[in-house]
Formats: structure tokens, sequence, C-alpha cells
């Protein structure tokens, strides 16, 4: 009888520390963000008042907030786009290779072994338009120098163009493993029936690779969703708020004004964003596996 008592509940005691680390620190801070969304809550004053939707309804009022959700679409997805297109013809013409090919994966690998803190002053310095290095080559081919981060039109695509260097080989790693996952089979089917590479890799290799494309860019895209660090060290949300994506506006209220109430309405917002674009995309993916049948 003991034994059967401690086989029955060894599952639940082998569970029981990664739950007890699961409440810690995943659902209390989340309920406690979302108790404190609907207070007037400040670490500097006793009194927290429940203020009900009132954050909430600041929050959709106001220009910045529709700013900073702008700048974070155009931010998510033109990041997230490049990368893959470019994290994919990488790892195609790796795949292609033979000697040599894990040295060029490792030395492509460098980036995202740096932490995003380094690689913005990196290339904050770089950017610098007094002595940045990207000016020298610019100058070189005879144009004039350019203020990369305090031009309100360059200072996006200059944080577009970092985040793109340093998460390009996270996207070029999956979809590597994916394509060596690939059987022989179904290309040497094509190559019977007479397909070109291009009919082979559209026919082929994407349909094969369609849950590790999703894997991939599902992980990105909630990354690339809480950037907070390459913007701290890059432009601080500048210039005029051109780089101020809702990630920094979290970071804005809730820890430069002071205002935690209103910093995590809008962390609650963003949490409802990624959710329901996670889910829809989720849900054409499995559509569209299954034929189109629900």
């Amino acid at each position: 009888m003991k034994n059967f008592r401690l086989q029955r509940s060894g599952p639940y005691l082998v569970m029981a520390p990664g739950i007890i680390l699961l409440l810690l620190f995943s659902i209390y801070p989340f309920l406690f963000l979302l108790k404190i969304s609907f207070q007037e809550y400040s670490p500097i004053s006793l009194d927290k008042p429940f203020v009900g939707f009132d954050n909430y309804v600041r929050l959709f009022s106001e220009h910045h907030f529709w700013n900073a959700l702008k700048i974070t679409a155009i931010f998510v997805s033109s990041s997230v786009i490049l990368e893959f297109a470019l994290g994919l013809g990488l790892a195609v013409v790796l795949n292609q290779l033979g000697w040599g090919q894990r040295l060029y994966q490792s030395a492509m690998l460098l980036p995202i072994a740096m932490a995003p803190t380094v690689v913005g002053l990196m290339f904050r310095f770089m950017m610098n338009e007094q002595y940045g290095v990207l000016n020298y080559f610019v100058e070189s081919l005879g144009f004039s120098r350019t203020a990369w981060l305090s031009d309100p039109v360059l200072a996006l695509p200059a944080l577009i163009f970092t985040d793109v260097w340093q998460w390009t080989p996270f996207m070029m790693i999956i979809l590597l493993a994916g394509l060596k996952g690939i059987p022989d089979e179904p290309y040497e089917a094509a190559m019977i029936d007479g397909a070109s590479a291009w009919q082979t890799f559209i026919y082929v290799t994407i349909p094969q690779l369609s849950r590790i494309i999703t894997i991939a860019l599902l992980l990105r895209t909630i990354d690339a969703f809480r950037i907070y660090d390459t913007i701290y060290m890059m432009t601080k949300g500048g210039p005029i708020n051109t780089t101020s994506t809702l990630s920094w506006m979290v970071y804005d209220n809730g820890f430069k004004f002071l205002e935690f109430g209103y910093g995590a309405a809008v962390c609650v917002v963003l949490l409802i964003i990624i959710v329901s674009l996670l889910t829809f995309v989720l849900k054409k993916v499995d559509v569209f596996e299954m034929g189109g049948k629900k």
C-alpha cells in the first residue's frame, strides 16, 4: 500500500519544484501586474487607490500610445521578415557546403553570443556622426556625413538594421536544423519529375519546413516585441519618439516617471496583442496544414 501511494505521488513530487518556480516567477508577478494596472500605483506614495479602468482609458486616449504601437508594428514586421529572408538564404547556402560548413556556421553565430546592450553600444559608436566607422565609408564614397541615430527618418531603420544583424543567425541556425532534417526521398522524386531547383525549393523544401518556419517566426516575433536593451543604448526612444516602442513606453512611464500602474496597463495591453497575434498565426497554420478544413 505504501509503495502504491509513493508511486501515485511520485510524479507530483517531481513536478513540485517546477510548479513552485512557475508560481513564484510567472503567475504571481502576472497577477500582481494585473492588479496594479487598476491602481494609481507609485513606489513613492503610500496611497495606492483603485482607479478601475482609468489607466486603460488614459492609455487609449493618448497619441503617444498609438505612435508607440505603430513604431512597434513597423519594427517587429520589418526586422522579423528581413531576418527570416536572410536566415533562410544563409541556411540554404550553408546546407549546400561541405568542407568548412561548421567554421562558417560558428563565425555567423557570433552576433547572437553578444549581449544586446553590447551590440547597441557597438552600433551607437559605429553610427556616430563625428567618428563613426559607417560615416568613414560614406565619406569615402563621396557623400556627406549622416546623423544615423539623431535623424527622425533614419533612426528606426538604423535600429532595425542592428536587430537584423544580431538575430539573423538565430533564424539561420533553426532553419538549417530543419533543412538537415528533411529526408532525401522528396528531392529524389522531384528530380525524377524534372522539377527545377526553384520549383523544388518552393514545392518541396518550404512545405517540409512549414512547422520549423512557424516556430522560428513566433520565437523572433515574441522577442522583437520585447526589445528594450538596444533602444536604451542607441536612441533612448528618440529622436522625437520615432523609436519609442511599447516596451520602451513601459520603461518610460513605469521607471522614469514612476507611474507603475500606468506602465502595468501598457504591459497588459502588450501581452494581449502578442497572445492574440500568436493565436491567430497558429490557427492559420493549423488550417493551412489541414487543407483548409477545421
